[in-house]
């Protein structure tokens, strides 16, 4: 049965369903609507944001239902500019305090008619669930406000412009990590507007960011992308360094891993590259002819990308490299719930845990599932600090 979250903030709790508004316990008959929201946790349901890709719901189905709820998108609109006229906080309020249930009833059923036509118009995608995981997680780091240490911040800000522009935006303000999941073409997260900028935090400054509980601990895939090649590639992962291997074992003349990192990557994101060595062991163009047909990229986790020639592989290889870290991270997340110590944060192909280290003895089965993945098992590096910046490698 389709309905729709009334406001998906924690404190309004309320649906829209067969007609009537809900504001104590949903039926348990609810299977159908357009978008996850944390009210949701737990539940089996199918969500038509996911089926149709993370495409806006206004931009989806026959124009006539387009043109319908922007009708009523624009009334909604308007009782929320009144309320900032008003100088009342949206903050303060419910989406559903403020719109008369006339006006909220038609915007509802406009959602439902285009989220039931998304259902019959699209077969279920084989991430959704995967998908729903990420929101999940996502949505509890939200919860948790990065600690900020502002009297080293404010002095970087004497001479660091974005530093400055950090401590502007953090000064007297709880300033959340809130991720987009649908920020990208490949999957990989982006930030929202007005989230704290953990993806593009300056290392020269990250020793600003301090932990809740007692330490940083981060966990980190050694070579992902590469280790991602080589498992669709479907070969064994080598359980030292990538780079250090390849030297080894294909770069015969190579002496230094550095060397050998550049001319991996001189190959791999050049289809012009000539490098017989590195194409017999990483079968580029095999791996290319069974995920890649019709300038669309299919990767292991189900998702479909449109591409050319030359961003295919790259696509591929981004795309499943951030999957198969957020899965890690899902399985970290879950292991942790009703913890003191959580996931701060997923940076590309990393995780941080804020670690309470009273549950210290918990990190060897996290660094275990983190690194069991679904494309093998990936060696991982442990890093250990008091900050983002000051972070020391742990044997492991």
């Amino acid at each position: 049965m389709t309905f729709q979250i009334l406001d998906d903030r924690r404190e309004c709790y309320g649906i829209y369903y067969n007609g009537s508004f809900i504001y104590d316990n949903f039926p348990s008959n609810l299977d159908r609507t357009w978008e996850w929201c944390p009210h949701l946790l737990g539940r089996n349901i199918d969500y038509g944001s996911i089926f149709c890709g993370g495409r806006e719901i206004g931009k989806v189905g026959p124009v006539h239902l387009q043109d319908r709820y922007e009708i009523y998108s624009r009334k909604i609109r308007s009782f929320l500019r009144a309320t900032a006229n008003a100088k009342i906080k949206f903050d303060d309020v419910c989406l559903f305090e403020i719109v008369p249930q006339q006006h909220l009833r038609h915007y509802c059923e406009v959602k439902n008619d285009i989220t039931n036509w998304v259902f019959e118009n699209h077969e279920k995608p084989q991430n959704h669930q995967h998908m729903v995981d990420v929101m999940e997680l996502c949505d509890d780091i939200s919860q948790k406000i990065p600690v900020i240490d502002l009297n080293r911040l404010y002095r970087y800000s004497k001479h660091d412009r974005k530093a400055k522009y950090l401590f502007e935006q953090v000064k007297g303000e709880n300033t959340p990590i809130l991720y987009d999941v649908w920020g990208s073409v490949t999957g990989r997260l982006t930030t929202k507007p007005g989230s704290f900028p953990i993806l593009n935090l300056k290392k020269e400054i990250a020793d600003c960011v301090v932990p809740t509980n007692d330490v940083f601990v981060q966990l980190d895939f050694n070579g992902a992308e590469i280790r991602t090649l080589i498992s669709l590639a479907g070969k064994e992962q080598p359980e030292e360094d990538i780079h250090e291997w390849n030297m080894k074992n294909i770069y015969h003349n190579v002496t230094e891993r550095s060397k050998a990192k550049q001319r991996f990557f001189a190959w791999l994101y050049n289809p012009n590259s000539n490098d017989q060595e590195t194409e017999r062991h990483y079968t580029r163009e095999q791996i290319l002819n069974k995920n890649y047909n019709n300038n669309i990229v299919s990767t292991p986790f189900g998702r479909k990308i449109e591409a050319d020639d030359f961003h295919a592989l790259n696509y591929l290889l981004q795309s499943s490299s951030s999957d198969n870290c957020l899965q890690s991270a899902v399985k970290v997340n879950k292991l942790l719930k009703n913890k003191k110590s959580f996931v701060q944060s997923v940076v590309h192909d990393c995780v941080t845990i804020d670690m309470d280290l009273s549950e210290r003895n918990m990190l060897p089965t996290l660094v275990e599932i983190f690194s069991d993945t679904s494309l093998g098992r990936f060696k991982t590096s442990v890093q250990i600090g008091h900050n983002l910046k000051d972070l020391e490698e742990v044997p492991w």
